[in-house]
């Protein structure tokens, strides 16, 4: 609950256990009217937070005395105890009574203000808006007015109305810069330029929000914001000098995972390729479980194969597979995986890894049934490589390049197992529909020595070369 609550009625309780000390200085204590202690019971309840003692008291005082003076105060305190219980209703209906109440101890409008306190705890925001813009059309000096202007705006943000909520918030730090909801204010403007890509509009927010604002609790975020608003505008230098000094400042920060990925990626801009494995390394490390840790090994994987340092890039992809089997990247990596066995020639390796990716049935499939068929053939166990060429024949789309790349693995597969008639109808399938002028070429050389020779040769012959993986989709790391 915002701090207007706390600042509720302090001159009410004042005012009346005065009134009733004053009683007091007359009357022995037996002599106290039950009303009289009723009513201090209820206000002190009130002002120490116990709201349910507050409610109750109150409410025992407007039953006992409904021509008391104090009646309406006693039943719009009770209202704002129901308020704090979270009895928004009838607290909504407390506020509206009180509008024709004789009230001595508040200031002028707050029945309708509350009102719109109690609307939008009922999540009813437009007819809270409408409590709220009417208040400050009366009382644009009450002390409530920026906390009328701050609902204001985050009712109209939860409309949806992003424009007249900023407008509502902006007005708050322009007429109200002192206010203890100014920090927050400031945050939610920065925070809803950021969302609508306004970074322009932004950077002037956050780049003085630190010295207008140094002890808000959102410095952090800002700062984050900062670095990605100053990348975002053709400051990459300063974007990522932000950043690290962000991530120097509070390295486990909810942000700080986006905060390195977006300090990575400007370095592989900028051709740091250590720099960024190292930003890359961190996230994980310090965040193993995050959403972009990943894209994270990924990209660690991709850049250690750049760097040469092949061994790493395996240790990287392996981990999306083992520690991140559902994740988008994990065909991708395993693909790359078995692509690295192939170079190497641990076809055995290669054949495990593909029919792992196969088995998951994501979008590498298709890649993985073919890149399996080509291990398992240079290993010769004909058997497995035949299955994994023809369940791409099967399912990949007709014409596509994979249909007629695991044409090419069963007439090889059907050139092994001399059986000639099978390996030509697959080639020259090729030759008819591929669009592929390298496959072509290559379809009718297979079918040419196949005519000349008619006896298939007993060596394993040389596939195609397989391409390589399709490049991961980057998620992006802006806010």
């Amino acid at each position: 609950m915002r701090p207007v609550l706390q600042r509720l009625f302090a001159g009410l309780l004042g005012a009346s256990a005065f009134w009733v000390t004053l009683g007091l200085v007359v009357r022995t204590p037996a002599a106290v009217p039950e009303t009289d202690r009723l009513w201090v019971v209820g206000a002190q309840a009130f002002e120490d937070g116990l709201y349910d003692l507050a409610y109750r008291e109150l409410g025992r005082f407007a039953q006992a005395a409904p021509a008391d003076p104090r009646h309406g105060d006693a039943t719009f305190l009770r209202s704002k105890a129901a308020l704090a219980m979270g009895r928004y209703a009838e607290a909504l209906a407390g506020f509206q009574a009180a509008e024709t109440d004789h009230l001595r101890v508040i200031t002028p409008g707050e029945p309708i203000f509350w009102q719109g306190e109690a609307l939008f705890r009922l999540r009813r925001f437009e007819e809270a808006r409408e409590r709220y813009s009417l208040f400050l059309r009366g009382y644009p000096k009450s002390p409530y007015a920026d906390d009328a202007l701050y609902a204001r705006g985050f009712s109209e943000l939860e409309l949806g109305r992003a424009g007249d909520g900023l407008a509502s918030l902006n007005q708050l730090l322009r007429e109200h810069p002192d206010s203890e909801l100014a920090a927050t204010a400031a945050y939610t403007v920065a925070r809803e330029l950021v969302r609508a890509t306004r970074w322009a509009d932004a950077l002037p927010l956050l780049s003085s929000y630190g010295s207008r604002y140094p002890g808000s609790r959102y410095l952090a975020d800002m700062r984050y914001l900062l670095g990605a608003a100053q990348m975002e505008t053709g400051r990459a230098v300063e974007g990522v000098r932000t950043l690290q000094q962000f991530l120097a400042t509070d390295p486990a920060h909810d942000l700080a995972p986006t905060a390195r990925l977006l300090v990575a990626e400007a370095q592989v801009k900028a051709g740091r390729t250590r720099e960024a494995i190292e930003q890359y390394q961190a996230l994980v490390r310090y965040a193993p479980t995050h959403p972009h840790a990943p894209q994270a090994l990924y990209q660690i994987g991709e850049l250690s194969q750049r760097l040469g340092r092949v061994g790493d890039a395996e240790t990287a992809w392996t981990t999306i597979m083992r520690d991140h089997p559902q994740h988008a990247l994990a065909g991708t990596a395993g693909l790359a995986t078995a692509n690295l066995h192939v170079k190497r020639r641990q076809f055995e390796q290669a054949m495990e890894v593909a029919r792992t990716v196969a088995e998951a049935r994501g979008g590498e499939r298709l890649e993985a049934l073919l890149l399996l068929g080509e291990s398992a053939l240079q290993v010769r166990k004909n058997a497995d490589a035949e299955r994994a060429y023809a369940a791409a024949v099967a399912e990949a789309p007709a014409g596509s390049l994979e249909r007629f790349r695991g044409l090419a693995g069963v007439g090889l597969v059907a050139e092994v197992q001399r059986e000639p008639q099978v390996a030509k109808r697959a080639y020259r399938e090729i030759i008819q529909g591929a669009q592929d002028a390298e496959l072509v070429r290559w379809a009718k050389g297979r079918l040419q020595s196949l005519e000349v020779r008619q006896v298939p040769p007993r060596e394993t012959p040389k596939a195609l070369p397989n391409p390589k993986p399709k490049p991961a989709q980057k998620p992006s790391a802006r806010p």
